[in-house]
């Protein structure tokens, strides 16, 4: 299997904070079933405003030395989780290589937790239009997204795509992410799984659960391609070949409730 979003590299976010809990993550990882990493750190997000992006390729090399001298058979890759800013579009022309997954052509974007920021579609647009595909980050923690699915499905049908975490599948997050996490995969707005490892106890390196979790609601074809096929087109920068058509959730707003945050959005 194949992790596109972790914070295995040490000392450059909240995620591992040694060599050693990077080592041991990589230990999960391989355990677990998982052979290739994206290293995905925090950008501008609070505190984690990077000036040397050449530290992330660094501690790559580093880690992959680690791993190969103490035999552990995980490939690490880098990318990044970007926060979304009003300035993005400037910062991936200054620093593209850096902040797209494996120096491709998709980015893995996150949201704040309890809103959107006004003109996002604007946004993708303007992202596509620099030929990045933005891969939305965790999409079920997100209030907004969660009480009303049909913004997401815009973004959706413009031509993003999704990672969920293996974590709300299993109520880590909440019942609430975990209902929407499970009605996301119904209406097909999933299109990758990942761990957003940070750590070997709470946040983990692993995939298999969710495998076996989506296998039961969907088929084992369809949940190998969020896990192996779909990443594996991410490292290759190929197209996705599982791309299901996305429901409109206003088609189904019987089965969904619907709670009106504040917030702003303009296209």
């Amino acid at each position: 299997m194949i992790d596109i979003h972790s914070h295995i590299l040490y000392g450059l976010d909240d995620g591992a904070q040694t060599m050693e809990q990077s080592i041991e993550m990589a230990k999960i990882a391989e355990k677990d079933g998982i052979d290739k990493i994206i290293a995905t750190p925090h950008l501008f997000r609070g505190n984690f405003l990077f000036d040397n992006f050449e530290r992330i390729e660094q501690k790559r090399d580093e880690l992959s030395k680690a791993l190969e001298k103490n035999k552990i058979n995980v490939e690490i890759f880098t990318g990044a989780e970007v926060h979304i800013t009003h300035n993005l579009i400037d910062e991936i022309r200054r620093n593209r290589e850096c902040l797209v997954l494996n120096n491709g052509s998709y980015i893995l974007v996150e949201f704040p937790t309890d809103h959107i920021f006004s003109g996002v579609k604007n946004l993708f647009f303007d992202l596509m239009s620099e030929d990045i595909t933005p891969i939305i980050a965790h999409p079920e923690r997100n209030s907004v997204f969660r009480n009303t699915p049909e913004l997401l499905y815009e973004l959706i049908h413009m031509g993003g795509l999704t990672q969920a975490n293996q974590g709300s599948l299993f109520s880590h997050y909440g019942n609430s992410v975990q209902e929407t996490v499970y009605q996301f995969l119904e209406w097909n707005f999933v299109h990758f799984i990942g761990s957003d490892a940070h750590n070997t106890h709470l946040i983990t390196p692993r995939l298999s659960g969710a495998l076996d979790k989506i296998s039961e609601k969907t088929g084992a074809d369809n949940a190998k391609a969020l896990v192996l096929g779909n990443p594996q087109a991410v490292l290759d920068d190929k197209e996705l070949p599982y791309l299901p058509e996305p429901v409109n959730p206003k088609e189904k707003q019987k089965s969904f409730k619907i709670k009106i945050p504040k917030f702003f959005w303009k296209s």
